[in-house]
């Protein structure tokens, strides 16, 4: 008997429901090409409203609100395959909560250059990694990173240039978003915004796309809209700066040698390519004083050890201009390799990224202190009503987009975690920490945390207890999957 790739493909995924092989087992059989890395982040399988899902376990009727997240929704583009980890159009889910039931939409946000390829039917635009075969034009501004909820609309970020306003019930495009000018559109804006928690006002950064790329640090008011610029800060050169940190006094912002080589996208290059670790190079730490109203305020520098970082937990000012702070960080260069070739049959092994605390002395300019928290972990959460001030828990992805992928809980105090229990079918994303009715207590909360089985071939939500990280339900995605995709964030509909 002789059987087709497809009809071959069916027979390995039924045997693996049976628990005769795993998933791992049929990645090796198709050379890998079908890996829990590739499976997890491959294109989405429609668009549409999935009501009446299917749910083990019982929602929390606490939990009312709205999950959303984006993420790169396409793994090719007309035949051409998506290089880079970061390539592909938008596609925003909500995950909607209500009295214990759960539906879910998702959809391609229709930006103008996504419909231009649609109706051309070919690719005409260049991606993060990915040119366009034979030439063709500038990138796209895909809201393809983070979302988050803004003055009753969503803002989509990329990092591209500016965020774009999208309606949180259709996912319709409005436009982009200036904030009255003040951002104009030769910067880049950051994908992750700190909101000041007495105030609701959002920090955020951006970088002139034009030498010497001078450095942004904008104010936007949540009361008014209006937006400020406190700094503009020359840079040496161009580099990748996606994260930064807020505390009570403070906007810190690391520049860590993640460099763009100019003479490289000067050749055509694309920004995926382009990029690379400078080993050799320490990281600048800056604190950047939020009073600056006379615009007198000058920034604290100091260096760190050459890290590359793309995300960071809390950070929070102690006794003696002190300020304590987690980040992710990794001194082996082969990650953005990785990135660079994610859609390749193979990938290059690499160090796996720590879970650091570090602890600088602004006054005395130096590093008092760092220590190892957690190893292979990324996406760090915590209670964000805790942001600029002590928090003790931060929640993480262990193994991210492995078939062996986890959520880890790390107490900041002791260092001690707690971890989930994963299926070697299936793999987890970012954990997204909720508070529960309570106040108090930062763990007191859930933790929503997207995911993918390989075995279905269908996307996941699980409803975690934040505290001991006990299961409390699993929502399935009505058959479909999607990429897991960076970031996303839950907004009250109480």
């Amino acid at each position: 008997m002789q059987f087709s790739r497809r009809e071959f493909s069916k027979l390995i995924f039924g045997a693996a429901a049976l628990s005769l092989v795993d998933i791992e087992a049929y990645a090796h059989i198709f050379d890998e090409k079908n890996s829990m890395r590739r499976l997890a982040t491959r294109s989405a399988s429609g668009e549409g409203f999935w009501g009446n899902l299917k749910i083990d376990g019982k929602v929390p009727k606490d939990l009312n609100g709205s999950l959303f997240r984006t993420a790169p929704g396409k793994s090719d583009s007309y035949g051409v395959k998506l290089k880079h980890l970061f390539d592909g159009d938008a596609y925003m889910t909500d995950w909607r909560f209500k009295n214990g039931n759960v539906s879910l939409r998702g959809r391609f946000i229709p930006e103008k250059r996504r419909l231009e390829e649609l109706k051309a039917g070919k690719m005409l635009y260049g991606e993060y990694g990915t040119p366009v075969p034979g030439g063709g034009r500038g990138g796209k501004n895909q809201p393809n990173v983070n979302v988050v909820e803004w003055r009753g609309k969503l803002l989509g970020l990329s990092e591209g240039s500016l965020p774009s306003i999208i309606d949180p019930e259709t996912f319709d495009l409005e436009g982009y978003e200036s904030f009255e000018g003040v951002v104009p559109d030769y910067l880049t804006f950051t994908a992750h915004p700190r909101f000041d928690q007495k105030t609701g006002d959002m920090l955020a950064w951006g970088f002139e796309m034009r030498p010497p790329g001078t450095m942004h640090i904008i104010r936007v008011s949540r009361e008014t809209g209006k937006a400020e610029t406190l700094y503009k800060a020359p840079q040496l050169g161009f580099n990748m700066v996606h994260d930064a940190m807020l505390t009570e006094n403070y906007f810190v912002i690391l520049i860590a040698p993640m460099q763009y080589n100019i003479a490289m996208l000067q050749q055509g290059k694309p920004l995926g390519d382009a990029i690379s670790f400078a080993a050799n190079t320490p990281t600048r730490l800056y604190a950047y004083p939020l009073d600056n109203a006379d615009g007198k305020a000058k920034p604290i520098s100091l260096d760190l050890p050459p890290y590359l970082i793309f995300h960071y937990g809390n950070a929070f000012e102690m006794d003696g201009n002190q300020i304590r702070f987690e980040a992710v960080t990794s001194t082996d260069g082969r990650i953005l390799e990785v990135l660079r070739n994610w859609r390749e049959d193979k990938i290059p092994e690499f160090e796996r990224p720590t879970l650091k605390q570090i602890t600088v002395d602004l006054e005395k300019r130096s590093v008092i202190s760092s220590r190892d928290m957690a190893n292979d972990v990324e996406f760090p959460r915590y209670d964000m009503r805790r942001t600029g001030a002590e928090s003790r828990f931060l929640y993480l992805a262990e193994k991210l987009y492995g078939a062996d992928a986890a959520v880890v809980k790390v107490d900041l105090n002791n260092g001690k975690s707690l971890r989930t229990v994963s299926n070697k079918n299936r793999t987890l994303a970012e954990p997204v920490f909720v508070p529960g009715n309570s106040k108090t207590g930062e763990d007191k909360g859930w933790l929503l945390t997207q995911g993918f089985d390989a075995v279905k071939d269908e996307n996941f939500l699980e409803i975690h207890n934040a505290q001991n990280l006990d299961l409390a339900a699993r929502v399935w995605a009505g058959g479909q999957h999607f990429p897991l995709g960076f970031h996303g964030n839950f907004v009250d509909r109480k």
